[in-house]
């Protein structure tokens, strides 16, 4: 069985680089099992995932983020939920997309939560015809204005990003900031393939092979898939659409009973129209 998913972070200060390694093999073995989509429809979720999840990193505790992806060309729906501590989840419509577009057109919808805030902070991104391997590179350099990169492995579901760090002396050790994300990408470029050729999720090897070209471990946490939905809440949301539009609109004048899917975690729950007549 394979440990949960872990996303590292560390920092090379001597370069001015904050490098976020995610280890995402339990997370994505975990979507498999619950989604149908399949081929290139399936990688497509795959990268996106590997990708998208990154930022979970600049979240401050008790803060969430919701990355909504509405692409026209090809068609499909990308919604990816995740929260400070770890938890996401995510889907994609259709559920039968076998496509892997190389680029997208649409926008995508960036929902940032923040603890004891009752709006969240949304921005809209357009998307013509953008590499699909650079949408979450123009989230970060449009909705957050950081000089960051993400980078994907081919052999493993792992992932990486760098980001750039103001030029400002770190601890009062002298720094050294000439390096773009690019070139930086380039100097540690064959170290972190040699991590991605050895699929690992053991916690000591991966720390250590960073410390080893002199990155400072800063902490990991577990990333793992997790739907918070309930037959309650399911109950609750069908009185809403009972309520706009009729009991017999829902259920049908000739059926006792509907079975519902929660569109994340595909949980079925079976549903009784005596639930909402008595």
């Amino acid at each position: 069985m394979l440990p949960e998913s872990r996303l590292y972070s560390f920092i090379d200060q001597k370069d001015g680089f904050t490098l976020h390694f995610l280890e995402g093999q339990r997370l994505i073995h975990d979507l498999a099992l619950i989604h149908s989509n399949r081929g290139g429809g399936f990688n497509y979720f795959r990268d996106a995932i590997l990708s998208i999840q990154l930022m979970i990193a600049y979240l401050k505790p008790g803060e969430g983020l919701g990355v909504y992806i509405d692409s026209d060309e090809p068609y499909f729906r990308l919604k990816v939920e995740m929260a400070e501590i770890g938890q996401m989840r995510t889907l994609l419509i259709p559920e039968d997309f076998n496509q892997f577009p190389k680029s997208i057109t649409g926008r995508c919808r960036v929902v940032k939560t923040l603890p004891n805030e009752a709006h969240p902070y949304t921005s809209i991104i357009d998307l013509n015809k953008v590499n699909f391997h650079e949408v979450v590179n123009k989230i970060l350099k449009e909705s957050y204005q950081f000089n960051s990169k993400i980078f994907l492995s081919d052999e493993s579901d792992q992932s990486i990003m760098l980001m750039k760090l103001p030029a400002i002396n770190i601890n009062n050790i002298q720094t050294d900031y000439q390096f773009t994300v690019t070139e930086y990408w380039k100097k540690i470029e064959s170290h972190v393939h040699e991590l991605f050729g050895k699929h690992t999720s053991d916690y000591t090897e991966i720390q250590t092979h960073f410390e080893k070209i002199g990155l400072l471990y800063l902490g990991s946490r577990e990333i793992k898939f997790k739907c918070h939905c309930s037959r309650e809440r399911m109950v609750h949301g069908l009185k809403t659409l009972i309520r706009s539009a009729g009991i017999d609109h829902v259920f049908g004048e000739d059926e006792n009973e509907i079975e519902t899917k929660c569109d994340y975690c595909k949980t079925s729950y079976l549903i009784l129209k005596s639930e909402f007549t008595n």
